[in-house]
């Protein structure tokens, strides 16, 4: 009898590692399929979402170490990286790696659409050190995360991801995985996210001095699940299809020990 139990006990606890692993399959195959650009910046500036977004660089970017392999560099002195026009979207998602080293209290840029035209996203930080997201003719205009980035964060690396949906009317931000605070609108439209400018705007000073790695945008509202994988993974691997392969082959072998005890 307790040698049944234990077999039970065994196949249920392979079960779901069977379940976790085909769901490991289902996340990254969607973060592929909802990625619009994504850059990863080693050495390049190469949309890795394979959908010929790639950027251009802006003043004198040089690239660093970073989060994972390389990263941007920006002095804070018109760098950056300039990326091509998207199609409005009424669901969006962008995430990066970032380290703030200098202009402290400073209007700083993660990326900000070129001008101020309606429904153009401007994704910075505020000289109150808050970590904002702004949509023109939305109402409100300005939602702000909890975080500062201050002197006390100063030369540290987070993830900051931002989650926007006309459709629930709410922008979520997530700091370094986890939920950090929650906007809400009274009005909405499209988010447009390109042209536009990584660590650098168009009308001038806003420049951020620092480190981004790892810059994505999604066309969906990502989940929860979805952004803890991209706050502990690279976008080569999550945006990669081998990822799923090697969910399939565990899988497999998993049923083959089962198979084996049995």
């Amino acid at each position: 009898m307790f040698v049944k139990l234990n077999r039970a006990v065994v196949f249920v606890f392979c079960s779901i590692l069977i379940l976790a692993q085909t769901i490991s399959f289902a996340k990254v195959k969607n973060l592929k399929d909802s990625a619009v650009a994504a850059w990863s910046f080693e050495g390049n500036f190469k949309d890795v979402s394979n959908n010929g977004n790639d950027g251009k660089i802006l003043g004198k970017t040089k690239f660093v170490a970073g989060k994972f392999g390389q990263a941007i560099g920006l002095s804070g002195k018109g760098d950056g990286v300039i990326t091509p026009k998207l199609a409005p979207m009424n669901e969006v998602t962008v995430a990066h790696w970032s380290k703030c080293t200098g202009r402290i209290g400073a209007w700083r840029v993660w990326i900000n659409v070129d001008g101020w035209q309606k429904g153009a996203v401007h994704h910075q930080l505020y000289p109150g050190n808050e970590i904002g997201w702004s949509i023109h003719t939305n109402t409100p205009t300005d939602v702000k995360a909890k975080l500062l980035i201050d002197d006390k964060q100063k030369g540290k690396w987070h993830h900051i991801a931002v989650v926007y949906s006309a459709g629930q009317k709410n922008v979520k931000f997530y700091i370094n995985g986890e939920l950090n605070s929650e906007g809400k609108y009274t009005a909405v439209g499209p988010a447009i996210l390109g042209p536009a400018r990584i660590g650098s705007w168009d009308g001038g000073g806003r420049d951020y001095e620092g480190e981004i790695d790892e810059f994505a945008i999604f066309n969906t509202a990502l989940s929860a699940t979805h952004i803890k994988s991209i706050a502990t993974q690279s976008l080569a691997t999550v945006l990669s299809g081998d990822t799923s392969v090697d969910a399939i082959g565990k899988a497999t072998a998993v049923w083959a020990k089962i198979r084996a005890a049995y």
